[in-house]
């Protein structure tokens, strides 16, 4: 609400009279100056009622039609024009020129003092200023209530949205929706989040007004401490009013109190959580215990579980992503947050193959994200044995990490897992050391390439052509290379089984080199 010209005229004793611009009386009245001057916009802002006796009128039409035009241009109200000063009435030209701009002038009674219509004013807008501050504080109890009664931010958006009358939408950090309010606001999700990431500057202090689809919205960020949360929109089919705005302000810090507490109960669950995984994969757990303690968690006492093991940074944020999309599935989980990555135990589900499972994940968390991520997912296992799951998932994660793949499953990783199942490094470092120590020693004195060449031959099947072509050598340099493999070795390389031993030699210092940083 606000007071207009048209309020003005409506009211009793005053007995002013419209003489041009009727279609333009609705306009607001921001406050009431008098001035006498020619030309009195530099002094003005904007939204004033004019008050004039007409000494500073000019005499001629052309200048009264320019002193008009002045004052719409600089967007005022309207014009009060006193009678019985300088004129009796109000000059024509300047009447043709009001009407012609849709500029309010109205003729004040000589009897009639400038002070009465000034009171009249404030005294509708302090009585305005009141109602929106009295309706603003009874919307802040609303809201406060929705947080007192545990509703959380759902609760927070309703209460908004009934206030406004129009809807409230939260969007965290990577754009979904934490809150909303009906179709209104979720249809328009996807279209505010872009705005929002094709918009936002750095820091919290901005905000974004924009029409969609017909609907005036307010976007805002929430948050505290220079720490941006979520972002919330407020929208309407008219537009934001100044109680609107004191309200969903209001509103900002409850949602910030919220997620804070929110984030700080999150955090405290999962620190539990990696309390208890790391308990259950170190086998400091009886078995009793260890079923118990899934039990809380929501994991079935007998079904099967795996550990998806999920790498890339940052950690935290990873951590926080994981989090948000599991607690939105309607299955058990646990998260173990470790400094490149993850790990995360659920529900073996036959249904959807340990390896679908694992890229659904890997593919919304990298949406989430932005960012590229690998996992490795160890076998089914019952709960008390996660300790071997999460060992599989990281040696499935290592060989992702050799071959450069995105995920792999530690049941298909083939002859890798025979390499794997001697799981003591030094073991696997001995017996490669058994065949390929002679060809080291070989290359580190005589500047030799026999293990290059040998790891090609081996690629490539024992076809002389193509790994030569591979190492840019005649056929003969490479025949000649193998030889000395092995005379150094005592193998046969046309031995399918030496080759082999070769090969699994080869490929466990490779394994190795991959699992240095673990």
């Amino acid at each position: 609400m606000s007071v207009s010209v048209a309020d003005i005229l409506r009211m009793p004793g005053l007995a002013l009279s419209l003489v041009a611009g009727r279609s333009a009386t609705g306009h607001p009245i921001r406050w009431v100056h008098v001035s006498e001057l020619e030309d009195p916009t530099p002094w003005l802002k904007g939204g004033e009622l004019l008050m004039t006796t007409g000494m500073g009128v000019p005499k001629t039409a052309a200048r009264q039609r320019a002193y008009v035009r002045r004052l719409s241009e600089a967007g005022l109200a309207g014009l009060g024009f006193g009678l019985g000063f300088s004129y009796s009435r109000v000059p024509a030209a300047l009447i043709r020129a009001a009407d012609e701009l849709g500029f309010p002038v109205f003729e004040v009674p000589y009897q009639v003092p400038f002070i009465a219509i000034t009171e009249a004013v404030f005294t509708r807008l302090v009585a305005e200023q009141y109602d929106v501050l009295h309706r603003a504080v009874e919307g802040q109890h609303a809201l406060t209530r929705a947080v007192l009664e545990g509703e959380g931010v759902e609760g927070i958006a309703a209460s908004l949205a009934r206030v406004v009358s129009g809807w409230a939408l939260l969007l965290d950090l990577h754009g979904m929706a934490l809150a909303s309010t009906g179709r209104a606001a979720r249809s328009r999700a996807g279209r505010l989040w872009a705005e929002v990431q094709a918009s936002r500057p750095e820091g919290t202090g901005f905000s974004l007004t924009l029409v969609d689809q017909g609907h005036h919205v307010w976007i805002q960020p929430v948050g505290a401490h220079g720490r941006v949360e979520a972002f919330l929109a407020v929208g309407k089919p008219r537009a934001l009013t100044q109680l609107d705005r004191i309200v969903s302000g209001h509103a900002l810090s409850l949602f910030a109190i919220e997620l804070a507490k929110s984030r700080a109960v999150a955090e405290a669950e999962r620190r539990l959580q990696g309390d208890f995984f790391d308990s259950l994969i170190g086998g400091s757990l009886s078995p009793a215990e260890a079923l118990r303690g899934l039990s809380r968690f929501g994991f079935s006492r007998e079904g099967p579980v795996r550990v998806v093991s999920i790498e890339g940074e940052p950690a935290d944020e990873l951590a926080w992503a994981a989090e948000d999309v599991l607690s939105r599935r309607d299955r058990a989980y646990l998260i173990s947050p470790h400094e490149g990555g993850v790990h995360v135990l659920v529900p073996d589900s036959p249904a959807d193959g340990d390896a679908d499972q694992a890229r659904s994940l890997r593919a919304e968390l990298e949406a989430r994200l932005a960012t590229s991520l690998r996992s490795g997912t160890g076998g089914a296992v019952p709960p008390v044995e996660a300790g071997r799951s999460l060992r599989e998932a990281r040696y499935a994660l290592r060989v992702c990490r050799l071959e450069g793949w995105d995920d792999a499953g530690f049941d298909d990783l083939g002859t890798y897992r025979l390499l794997l199942s001697m799981t003591e490094p030094d073991a696997l470092r001995a017996f490669a050391d058994s065949l390929l120590a002679p060809l080291d020693g070989y290359d580190s004195e005589g500047g030799g390439e026999l293990l290059p060449s040998l790891r090609a031959f081996l690629q490539h099947n024992a076809r002389w052509e193509s790994a030569a072509a591979e190492l840019f050598v005649h056929r003969h340099t490479l025949r000649y290379r193998m030889r000395k493999v092995e005379e150094l070795t005592g193998r046969d390389l046309g031995s399918s089984f030496d080759r082999m031993e070769f090969w699994l030699a080869l490929r466990a210092r490779e394994l190795l080199a991959a699992g240095a940083g673990e």
